[in-house]
């Protein structure tokens, strides 16, 4: 047990370089909005699609391309109503990730709390993924999801003692430019007068995050 925790640790530690590499090349002011659907769904009948209720409700499912290799994983998103009671505070975010593997769709686990959005750098090539709040699925939990960024590493599969997981690594000290990109591409995207309220506070959201991450840049010590 003990070796393979150490081989793990490792291969992490491998990818954090990796990505700590890629972050350095990618320039400044080349991030695109790229579409997150843009794979190839895999050769399997779609799972069943969970059934609404009162307790579990706007159920939402999109293919995305989370790993880069160009066939999409299957993600769902829904508001629990905690036993279910109708109190604002007693909401919560389920979820549901499935993979292709072999002839079955396998569960895993990542850390997104809700659908990402695409940022590719096309000259580096490298791509980020952005979670951004979202009030138009719900303002009390969908909403309160706080913008985070992160780089692609890598999967852990094949453990029978593991669920399958796919870690994904924080931007860092990019999480400031990622945010004002999404938050332009975003407002490009929608004129004014057609945003949606969650489209509203989705940017302004972003642009906070843009402004906490330069500060806290900006007061760390130099190494």
């Amino acid at each position: 047990m003990i070796p393979a925790i150490l081989a793990r640790a490792a291969a992490l530690l491998l990818l954090t370089g990796a990505a700590i590499g890629a972050q350095a090349a990618a320039p400044e002011n080349d991030l695109v909005l790229a579409d997150a659907s843009a794979c190839k769904k895999p050769r399997l009948a779609a799972p069943p699609r969970l059934k609404e209720s009162h307790e579990r409700y706007n159920i939402q499912r999109r293919y995305i391309d989370l790993d880069g290799s160009g066939t999409c994983v299957l993600m769902e998103f829904w508001v629990e109503r905690l036993s279910g009671s109708d109190s604002p505070g007693m909401r919560t975010l389920g979820h549901r990730f499935l993979r292709a593997a072999g002839k079955k769709w396998v569960a895993f686990k990542t850390d997104l709390p809700l659908f990402p959005y695409l940022l590719r750098a096309p000259g580096s090539g490298q791509v980020y993924l952005v979670v951004a709040p979202d009030d138009d699925m719900d303002s009390m939990s969908a909403g309160l999801v706080q913008p985070e960024a992160y780089v692609r590493g890598g999967w852990r599969t094949g453990d029978p003692a593991w669920v399958d997981s796919y870690t994904l690594l924080p931007a860092g000290q990019e999480r400031g430019r990622l945010f004002r990109a999404l938050a332009s591409q975003l407002a490009q995207r929608t004129p004014p007068e057609q945003q949606t309220h969650g489209e509203r506070e989705r940017i302004r959201a972003l642009l906070f995050a843009a402004a906490e991450a330069d500060k806290a840049g900006a007061a760390a010590p130099l190494p």
